[in-house]
């Protein structure tokens, strides 16, 4: 089912309600269009399915199927609605994303998660915040473009 998800969620650009109808009508995942979008997959994912998927996105309504994220999926994990953290839209696509402080390789830093509905979005999203200047952990040694370990 994940792949399901992550199929649509590409498909879609992570629109909720083509996402939703998709999988309300039992269309079929066309496998080479999902190879293909699966081969351009260039950042991690959390499925609303994985037991990592930040909790606080459960609780509102629509939330995303997929999550694109860069950075520290924990510290999304254990927000709370009310909490300090921005989700809303960024170029018209919901985002996450937060910081705590922390230190890399002895030098202080912000640990921090960007996280979006659209991969492609995510990328907008994460040039804008990049260009902030603001020293961020480095999770560029982690370049394994894959799924966050359940």
């Amino acid at each position: 089912m994940n792949n399901v998800l992550l199929y649509f969620a590409l498909k879609h650009d992570g629109d909720f309600e083509k996402i939703y109808n998709d999988i309300k009508a039992k269309v079929p995942v066309d496998e080479n269009e999902f190879i293909k979008l699966k081969r351009e997959l260039k950042t991690k994912y959390v499925t609303i399915l994985d037991n990592n998927y930040p909790t606080v996105l459960k609780q509102i309504a629509c939330p995303p199927f997929v999550l694109f994220y860069e950075g520290n999926i924990r510290l999304a994990k254990d927000l709370v609605v009310g909490d300090a953290f921005i989700y809303s839209s960024f170029n018209n696509k919901r985002y996450l994303s937060t910081v705590e402080p922390s230190a890399d390789r002895g030098k202080f830093c912000f640990d921090y998660i960007i996280a979006s509905e659209s991969h492609d979005n995510f990328f907008k999203l994460r040039e804008h915040v990049m260009d902030k200047k603001v020293p961020l952990k480095d999770y560029s040694k982690n370049t394994k473009h894959k799924q966050q370990e359940r």
